[in-house]
Order: structure tokens, then sequence, then C-alpha cells
């Protein structure tokens, strides 16, 4: 009887890890379009773990959306030899935890940056069938394993690959036995050539920006960058995508950001 509770309470999760599981598989086919490759194959990997509370979370979901949308961005990405990236965004937490990816997004036009930002705002709903945010701690290895995955899985032909991990703590221990950790995840990162680059939000611990330095980036160019707090989180993640998203003459668009009077204090 034990046993069969104990398999009833799980089916909600199993279902989920199947939906899960066909969201993560479906969009392969971007590869058809002629095989054209992308200047940047992108996952932007957003921290939900326990220590990140919902509304915190709604600051990360509105900051990436509202850099999709800025001119400044899409510019840039039309600027590259390509003029195009694939990204997908991935919510994580713990490896206890299930992992929430999007589906793979074509920014191209101005219509493909807003279906990407429509999709990322719908984590912010609560209904029945939409993910809800995670928790637990913070399995920043397991996540990224999931992340080189993904990129893995999806076979458009791109100059780089990069995963861009936001979050607000350290790697912490893991509640499940034999997850990933973030030494063996970085070493495989660098095996596969992805570029990682990270934004540590310093809400909570003010020497993260110098851990992610030491602990998270890797590859060639790879770099780390500081949001004070989730407010600060809008202004950071639209900088940070336009330095790792920018090439050549649209550089000058980053080095115009970093010289507003607003970034100057904490970039």
């Amino acid at each position: 009887m034990g046993a069969r509770l104990h398999m009833e309470a799980r089916l909600p999760a199993l279902i989920l890890a199947a939906v899960v599981a066909m969201m993560f598989t479906a969009p392969a086919g971007l590869a058809a379009e002629g095989g054209r490759a992308v200047d940047v194959k992108i996952i932007l990997a957003v921290d939900a773990s326990g220590s990140v509370g919902r509304g915190e979370f709604h600051l990360q979901i509105d900051g990436i959306a509202a850099a999709l949308r800025s001119p400044e961005l899409q510019a840039a990405v039309r600027a590259g030899p390509e003029g195009r990236v694939l990204a997908a965004l991935l919510i994580w937490s713990d490896a206890a935890y299930p992992k929430y990816p999007t589906a793979w997004h074509l920014l191209e036009t101005p219509r493909g940056f807003d279906d990407f930002a429509r999709e990322i705002e719908a984590f912010k709903q609560q209904a029945p069938g939409v993910p809800a945010i995670g928790g637990g701690g913070t399995g920043i290895g397991d996540a990224l394993v999931f992340a080189l995955t993904m990129l893995e899985r999806e076979p458009t032909p791109a100059r780089r690959l990069v995963v861009d991990v936001s979050g607000d703590g350290p790697e912490s221990e893991p509640w499940v036995p034999g997850a990933a950790r973030l030494p063996e995840a970085r070493a495989l990162a660098r095996r596969r050539g992805v570029v990682v680059n990270g934004l540590a939000i310093e809400n909570e611990h003010p020497g993260l920006l110098l851990w992610y330095r030491e602990n998270l980036i890797t590859g060639p160019g790879s770099f780390a960058m500081r949001a004070t707090d989730y407010s600060d989180f809008r202004r950071a993640i639209l900088k940070k995508l336009l330095r790792e998203l920018s090439q050549g003459p649209v550089a000058a668009l980053v080095r115009a950001y970093e010289s507003r009077g607003d970034c100057r204090r904490t970039c």
C-alpha cells in the first residue's frame, strides 16, 4: 500500500517530466531552414532556486523580455556575419527539481525577438499546466550539463556556442546523489567548445562576481558581470547580451551603453 501511494504521489512529477521532455526535443527542426548557420547559439539559464522569491524571479523574466525587445540588441544581432541568432531559455534550480526549457527561437526579425520574449513571459503565469519556479538548492553544475545537452541536440550550425548563467548564489550541495557538479560541468563545456558566461546577482552574496569568475566562466572571451540586486538585473542583462551578441562595428553599442551614467557604478 505504501509503495502504491508513493507512486501515485510521483505521477504528477512524472507527467510534468514527460511534458518537459517533449518541449526539449521538439524544436530541433529549426536547422531545416536551408541549413543556414547562425552567429551564436545561446541558452539563457535563469536561477529559480529556493533563494529566489517570486518577485525576484519576475524581475529576471521582465528584464530578459525587455532586452530582447530593445532596438540596441536587435541591431547587434542583425549586424553579425549571418545576421541571426538561435536562442532558448532554461529555468533551473536544484537537481531534484525539473528543468523548464523554452523552444529554440530564431532571432532575426522583430517578430522572432517578440515571440521569444512572449514565451519567456509565460513563466510568470500561474495556471494549471504552466510551470512554476523551482526551489531547493543552487544546482549550477546540473543546470549547465542540461544546457550543454540542449546545445548538442539542436543541429543548426553556429559560429559560437554560449551558455549565459544568471543567479544569486554559489553552487550548493545537491539534494540528490550523483548530480553533476560545477567543476565537471565546466570541464565538459570547455571540451565541447562552449563559452560559459555569468551574471552574478549580488543581493545576498557580495563576492559572487569573483566566485563566478573563478568557478563558473570558461571558454575564449568568457566573462562575468554584476547586478547589484534584482532591481539592477534589467540594466545588467541588456548590457551582457549586447556584449555576447555584438560583433564587429556593433561593439560601439556596448561602449555607448557603458558610457551612460547609470552604468558606471556597477559595470
